[in-house]
């Protein structure tokens, strides 16, 4: 077949460029993971300043619920939205326009989701990653998958919702998790145990000023993935254009 190519300075130059664009990639990478780190560190820090001051549990704060229930695999889908395992797990404020869907009745009783609701995983294979927590901060009528439960977050006079989305990523709060974790090969949160537990939060107007502070650096992190997506789509599409 027939190979087509250009000069050797034309291939320099295609080179040079592609190669100044990695190098803008690689920094963007770098600056989000300094920003990621820096909310990480500044959190536990403000909660090592502030946090302590009230003395409160979940089932305090709210009411428990569960996720879906008597669903198949033929269920799933279409239909409504639902909140995946992976979505409360990796996020600490759930990501809405990562839904997936499952077919719900008209007349079946499911648990909905709500605004400021504390979601957390069931079950993993290491303690570590049981309890896991995320917050649903939408306003879109949702479910959640089977393997994770909720608090409807109903006592706001102690918890403010949007700031429990940061709580529950703590190093502190993940080590008070641990102990919850029971099992062998397979580790299982003991559901009733943990919401009676005794956990420690600032004030509601601390934790309104925190939340103010990580939010703005939260809103910075999402501008530099926005310019990261920009840079990755320009870099595609110049290579589409050297084969045109």
């Amino acid at each position: 077949f027939p190979i087509y190519t250009t000069s050797i300075e034309e291939e320099s130059k295609i080179a040079k460029l592609l190669s100044l664009l990695d190098e803008r990639i690689a920094t963007q990478n770098k600056i989000i993971d300094k920003l990621q780190s820096l909310i990480k560190g500044l959190n536990d820090f403000l909660y090592t300043q502030y946090g302590g001051e009230l003395l409160t549990s979940f089932a305090e704060l709210g009411t428990s619920y569960s996720g879906l229930s008597g669903k198949s695999a033929q269920d799933f889908g279409s239909g409504k939205p639902f909140i995946t395992y992976l979505n409360v797990y990796s996020n600490n404020v759930i990501k809405e326009n990562d839904f997936q869907y499952v077919a719900i009745k008209d007349d079946e009783k499911q648990n909905v989701v709500k605004y400021g609701d504390v979601l957390f995983t069931l079950s993993s294979e290491t303690p570590e990653e049981v309890g896991v927590g995320s917050v649903y901060l939408g306003k879109e009528k949702v479910y959640l998958n089977s393997f994770c439960f909720g608090i409807h977050i109903t006592n706001t006079e102690v918890a403010f919702p949007p700031y429990l989305s940061y709580y529950v990523s703590l190093t502190a709060f993940r080590k008070f998790t641990y102990p919850y974790a029971q099992g062998s090969t397979r580790f299982n949160l003991c559901k009733a145990d943990f919401e009676k537990a005794s956990i420690k939060l600032p004030t509601l107007a601390d934790q309104k000023r925190i939340y103010s502070v990580l939010g703005h650096i939260d809103c910075k992190i999402e501008t530099e993935r926005q310019m990261l997506n920009l840079y990755n789509s320009q870099k595609q599409y110049l290579l589409r254009q050297m084969f045109i």
